[in-house]
Protein backbone atom coordinates (compact mmCIF):
# COMPACT_ATOMS: atom_id res chain seq x y z
CA UNK A 1 0.00 0.00 0.00
CA UNK A 2 2.98 2.26 0.49
CA UNK A 3 3.33 2.34 -3.30
CA UNK A 4 -0.06 4.07 -3.60
CA UNK A 5 1.24 6.97 -1.52
CA UNK A 6 3.90 7.53 -4.19
CA UNK A 7 1.40 7.39 -7.05
CA UNK A 8 0.77 11.01 -8.05
CA UNK A 9 -2.33 10.18 -10.04
CA UNK A 10 -3.88 8.25 -7.14
CA UNK A 11 -3.11 11.05 -4.67
CA UNK A 12 -4.50 13.75 -6.93
CA UNK A 13 -7.61 11.69 -7.72
CA UNK A 14 -8.43 11.48 -4.02
CA UNK A 15 -7.87 15.20 -3.50
CA UNK A 16 -9.86 16.14 -6.61
CA UNK A 17 -12.75 14.15 -5.21
CA UNK A 18 -13.36 16.81 -2.58
CA UNK A 19 -14.23 19.81 -4.81
CA UNK A 20 -16.13 17.48 -7.14
CA UNK A 21 -18.33 16.19 -4.30
CA UNK A 22 -18.75 19.71 -2.88
CA UNK A 23 -19.84 21.08 -6.26
CA UNK A 24 -22.45 18.31 -6.60
CA UNK A 25 -23.52 18.63 -2.96
CA UNK A 26 -22.84 14.90 -2.64
CA UNK A 27 -22.41 14.41 1.07
CA UNK A 28 -21.88 10.61 1.10
CA UNK A 29 -19.20 10.90 -1.58
CA UNK A 30 -17.44 13.70 0.30
CA UNK A 31 -17.45 11.78 3.58
CA UNK A 32 -16.15 8.65 1.83
CA UNK A 33 -12.91 10.47 0.99
CA UNK A 34 -11.85 10.55 4.66
CA UNK A 35 -10.14 7.78 6.60
CA UNK A 36 -11.41 6.56 9.94
CA UNK A 37 -10.28 9.02 12.63
CA UNK A 38 -9.35 11.59 9.97
CA UNK A 39 -8.79 15.13 11.27
CA UNK A 40 -10.12 18.28 9.60
CA UNK A 41 -8.76 21.69 10.66
CA UNK A 42 -10.76 24.26 8.70
CA UNK A 43 -9.49 26.81 9.29
CA UNK A 44 -6.28 25.91 11.08
CA UNK A 45 -6.62 27.34 14.58
CA UNK A 46 -10.23 26.23 15.01
CA UNK A 47 -11.15 23.13 16.99
CA UNK A 48 -10.21 20.06 14.90
CA UNK A 49 -13.05 17.86 13.67
CA UNK A 50 -12.30 14.13 14.09
CA UNK A 51 -14.02 11.50 11.97
CA UNK A 52 -15.41 9.43 14.82
CA UNK A 53 -19.12 8.69 15.13
CA UNK A 54 -20.86 9.51 18.42
CA UNK A 55 -23.37 7.31 20.24
CA UNK A 56 -26.02 8.35 17.71
CA UNK A 57 -23.83 7.37 14.75
CA UNK A 58 -23.22 11.03 13.85
CA UNK A 59 -19.74 12.05 12.77
CA UNK A 60 -18.37 15.56 13.43
CA UNK A 61 -17.47 15.64 9.71
CA UNK A 62 -21.14 15.13 8.89
CA UNK A 63 -22.01 18.11 11.10
CA UNK A 64 -19.20 20.11 9.49
CA UNK A 65 -20.62 19.36 6.05
CA UNK A 66 -24.14 20.44 7.03
CA UNK A 67 -22.82 23.64 8.60
CA UNK A 68 -20.36 24.92 6.01
CA UNK A 69 -20.97 23.07 2.74
CA UNK A 70 -24.58 21.98 2.32
CA UNK A 71 -26.14 25.46 2.21
CA UNK A 72 -23.43 27.16 0.12
CA UNK A 73 -22.22 26.97 -3.47
CA UNK A 74 -18.44 26.57 -3.29
CA UNK A 75 -15.97 26.76 -6.17
CA UNK A 76 -12.31 25.80 -5.94
CA UNK A 77 -10.01 27.88 -8.18
CA UNK A 78 -6.74 25.93 -7.97
CA UNK A 79 -3.65 27.83 -9.03
CA UNK A 80 -1.02 25.18 -8.31
CA UNK A 81 -0.65 21.70 -6.82
CA UNK A 82 2.40 20.19 -5.16
CA UNK A 83 2.36 16.39 -4.92
CA UNK A 84 4.73 14.76 -2.43
CA UNK A 85 4.89 11.26 -1.02
CA UNK A 86 1.73 10.92 1.05
CA UNK A 87 0.63 14.55 0.69
CA UNK A 88 -0.84 17.07 -1.71
CA UNK A 89 -0.79 20.82 -1.14
CA UNK A 90 -3.07 23.10 -3.11
CA UNK A 91 -2.45 26.80 -3.66
CA UNK A 92 -5.89 28.18 -4.45
CA UNK A 93 -8.74 30.58 -3.86
CA UNK A 94 -12.18 29.38 -2.84
CA UNK A 95 -15.30 31.27 -3.86
CA UNK A 96 -18.24 30.81 -1.50
CA UNK A 97 -21.69 31.91 -2.64
CA UNK A 98 -23.69 32.20 0.57
CA UNK A 99 -26.74 33.69 -1.17
CA UNK A 100 -27.61 35.41 -4.45
CA UNK A 101 -26.11 38.62 -3.08
CA UNK A 102 -23.33 37.47 -0.75
CA UNK A 103 -20.17 36.05 -2.31
CA UNK A 104 -16.77 35.85 -0.66
CA UNK A 105 -13.41 34.85 -2.12
CA UNK A 106 -10.89 33.29 0.25
CA UNK A 107 -7.15 32.88 -0.49
CA UNK A 108 -6.02 29.54 0.87
CA UNK A 109 -3.37 26.86 1.14
CA UNK A 110 -4.84 23.37 1.60
CA UNK A 111 -2.69 20.56 2.99
CA UNK A 112 -4.00 17.03 2.44
CA UNK A 113 -2.06 14.37 4.36
CA UNK A 114 -3.01 11.02 2.88
CA UNK A 115 -3.05 7.37 3.89
CA UNK A 116 -4.30 4.06 2.51
CA UNK A 117 -7.40 2.36 3.83
CA UNK A 118 -9.13 -0.70 2.37
CA UNK A 119 -6.76 -0.54 -0.59
CA UNK A 120 -7.58 3.06 -1.52
CA UNK A 121 -6.09 6.48 -0.86
CA UNK A 122 -7.94 8.38 1.85
CA UNK A 123 -7.49 11.74 3.58
CA UNK A 124 -6.12 11.36 7.10
CA UNK A 125 -5.69 15.09 7.77
CA UNK A 126 -6.97 18.19 6.01
CA UNK A 127 -5.44 21.47 7.18
CA UNK A 128 -6.99 24.56 5.59
CA UNK A 129 -4.75 27.61 5.99
CA UNK A 130 -6.90 30.72 5.51
CA UNK A 131 -7.63 33.88 7.45
CA UNK A 132 -11.00 34.16 9.19
CA UNK A 133 -11.08 37.92 9.84
CA UNK A 134 -10.69 39.05 6.19
CA UNK A 135 -13.35 36.56 5.13
CA UNK A 136 -15.80 37.92 7.72
CA UNK A 137 -15.08 41.48 6.57
CA UNK A 138 -15.97 40.47 3.01
CA UNK A 139 -19.13 38.78 4.22
CA UNK A 140 -20.30 41.92 6.03
CA UNK A 141 -19.97 44.33 3.08
CA UNK A 142 -23.39 43.58 1.56
CA UNK A 143 -25.60 45.33 4.11
CA UNK A 144 -28.87 43.60 4.94
CA UNK A 145 -28.00 40.62 2.73
CA UNK A 146 -24.86 40.15 4.82
CA UNK A 147 -26.86 40.19 8.04
CA UNK A 148 -29.29 37.57 6.71
CA UNK A 149 -26.46 35.31 5.51
CA UNK A 150 -24.56 35.76 8.78
CA UNK A 151 -27.58 34.92 10.95
CA UNK A 152 -28.29 31.83 8.81
CA UNK A 153 -24.68 30.66 9.22
CA UNK A 154 -24.82 31.26 12.96
CA UNK A 155 -27.98 29.18 13.43
CA UNK A 156 -26.68 26.36 11.23
CA UNK A 157 -23.57 26.18 13.37
CA UNK A 158 -25.58 26.09 16.59
CA UNK A 159 -27.97 23.49 15.18
CA UNK A 160 -25.37 21.10 13.80
CA UNK A 161 -22.31 21.73 15.97
CA UNK A 162 -23.73 23.14 19.18
CA UNK A 163 -22.39 25.92 21.36
CA UNK A 164 -19.07 24.14 21.88
CA UNK A 165 -18.69 23.82 18.09
CA UNK A 166 -19.33 27.54 17.66
CA UNK A 167 -16.76 28.35 20.33
CA UNK A 168 -14.30 25.93 18.75
CA UNK A 169 -14.70 27.56 15.35
CA UNK A 170 -14.18 31.04 16.77
CA UNK A 171 -10.83 29.96 18.23
CA UNK A 172 -9.55 30.65 14.70
CA UNK A 173 -9.73 34.38 15.45
CA UNK A 174 -6.51 33.98 17.47
CA UNK A 175 -3.55 33.83 15.08
CA UNK A 176 0.12 34.76 14.87
CA UNK A 177 -1.05 37.45 12.43
CA UNK A 178 1.34 39.97 10.95
CA UNK A 179 4.06 39.04 13.44
CA UNK A 180 4.21 35.53 11.98
CA UNK A 181 4.42 36.91 8.45
CA UNK A 182 7.27 39.23 9.42
CA UNK A 183 9.17 36.28 10.93
CA UNK A 184 8.81 34.39 7.64
CA UNK A 185 10.04 37.40 5.68
CA UNK A 186 12.99 37.72 8.08
CA UNK A 187 13.81 34.04 7.52
CA UNK A 188 13.77 34.47 3.75
CA UNK A 189 16.01 37.53 3.98
CA UNK A 190 18.51 35.81 6.26
CA UNK A 191 18.57 32.69 4.08
CA UNK A 192 19.18 34.66 0.89
CA UNK A 193 21.98 36.63 2.55
CA UNK A 194 23.49 33.44 4.07
CA UNK A 195 23.18 34.88 7.61
CA UNK A 196 23.22 31.59 9.49
CA UNK A 197 23.33 33.15 12.95
CA UNK A 198 20.24 35.22 12.16
CA UNK A 199 18.49 32.09 10.87
CA UNK A 200 19.31 30.21 14.05
CA UNK A 201 17.78 32.95 16.18
CA UNK A 202 14.43 32.53 14.40
CA UNK A 203 14.05 28.89 15.53
CA UNK A 204 13.38 27.30 18.90
CA UNK A 205 16.25 25.22 20.29
CA UNK A 206 14.56 22.04 19.10
CA UNK A 207 13.11 23.56 15.93
CA UNK A 208 12.85 21.29 12.89
CA UNK A 209 12.97 21.91 9.18
CA UNK A 210 11.65 19.60 6.46
CA UNK A 211 13.29 20.22 3.08
CA UNK A 212 11.49 19.07 1.08
CA UNK A 213 8.45 17.52 2.77
CA UNK A 214 8.47 13.74 2.73
CA UNK A 215 12.20 13.30 3.29
CA UNK A 216 12.76 11.46 6.56
CA UNK A 217 15.97 13.31 7.33
CA UNK A 218 15.49 16.88 8.50
CA UNK A 219 18.21 19.44 7.88
CA UNK A 220 19.09 22.92 9.04
CA UNK A 221 18.56 25.92 6.77
CA UNK A 222 22.26 26.48 6.46
CA UNK A 223 22.65 22.97 5.03
CA UNK A 224 20.22 23.60 2.16
CA UNK A 225 22.02 23.78 -1.22
CA UNK A 226 22.77 27.40 -2.20
CA UNK A 227 19.80 29.13 -3.77
CA UNK A 228 17.34 31.97 -3.39
CA UNK A 229 13.93 31.93 -1.72
CA UNK A 230 10.96 34.14 -2.51
CA UNK A 231 7.55 34.14 -0.80
CA UNK A 232 4.13 35.47 -1.75
CA UNK A 233 0.57 35.10 -0.42
CA UNK A 234 1.39 34.87 3.29
CA UNK A 235 -1.54 33.65 5.40
CA UNK A 236 -1.64 33.34 9.19
CA UNK A 237 -4.01 30.76 10.68
CA UNK A 238 -3.77 29.67 14.29
CA UNK A 239 -0.13 29.23 15.31
CA UNK A 240 1.02 28.85 11.70
CA UNK A 241 1.87 31.03 8.73
CA UNK A 242 1.73 29.53 5.24
CA UNK A 243 3.22 31.00 2.09
CA UNK A 244 3.51 30.40 -1.61
CA UNK A 245 7.24 29.83 -2.00
CA UNK A 246 9.70 29.89 -4.89
CA UNK A 247 13.17 28.36 -4.67
CA UNK A 248 15.69 29.24 -7.36
CA UNK A 249 18.83 27.20 -7.86
CA UNK A 250 20.74 28.66 -10.79
CA UNK A 251 18.38 28.90 -13.76
CA UNK A 252 15.89 26.46 -12.26
CA UNK A 253 13.01 27.78 -10.13
CA UNK A 254 10.65 25.51 -8.23
CA UNK A 255 7.30 26.61 -6.85
CA UNK A 256 5.62 25.20 -3.78
CA UNK A 257 4.08 25.99 -0.40
CA UNK A 258 5.80 26.39 2.97
CA UNK A 259 4.13 26.15 6.37
CA UNK A 260 5.78 27.59 9.47
CA UNK A 261 4.55 26.54 12.92
CA UNK A 262 5.34 28.88 15.81
CA UNK A 263 5.94 28.27 19.49
CA UNK A 264 3.15 29.72 21.62
CA UNK A 265 5.45 31.35 24.15
CA UNK A 266 8.03 33.23 22.12
CA UNK A 267 6.87 33.24 18.46
CA UNK A 268 9.93 31.32 17.35
CA UNK A 269 9.64 28.75 14.59
CA UNK A 270 9.39 25.21 15.93
CA UNK A 271 8.66 23.50 12.61
CA UNK A 272 9.07 24.57 8.99
CA UNK A 273 7.70 22.36 6.23
CA UNK A 274 8.57 22.99 2.60
CA UNK A 275 6.39 21.27 0.02
CA UNK A 276 8.47 21.33 -3.17
CA UNK A 277 8.83 18.88 -6.00
CA UNK A 278 12.60 18.92 -6.38
CA UNK A 279 13.01 15.79 -8.50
Amino acid sequence: MRTLLRDKQALLACVEGSPAAVAMHNKPEWLSLFADCAVVEDPVGSKPQINLADENGQSPLSCFYETFIAANDIRFDVDYDVVCTGAVVRDLDIEIRMSDKVVVRVPMHLLYELTTEHGEVRIKRLAAHWELAPMLRQQMQYGIASAVAGISSFWRMLRHMGLSGLQGFLQARETVGEAGKKKVEALVSAFNQKQNRALERLFTDDGLMGWPYGHEQRIAFWDIPPGQLRVEKLLSAGRATSATVYYRDGDLEKRGVAIFHFDRRNLLIRDAQFFLELE
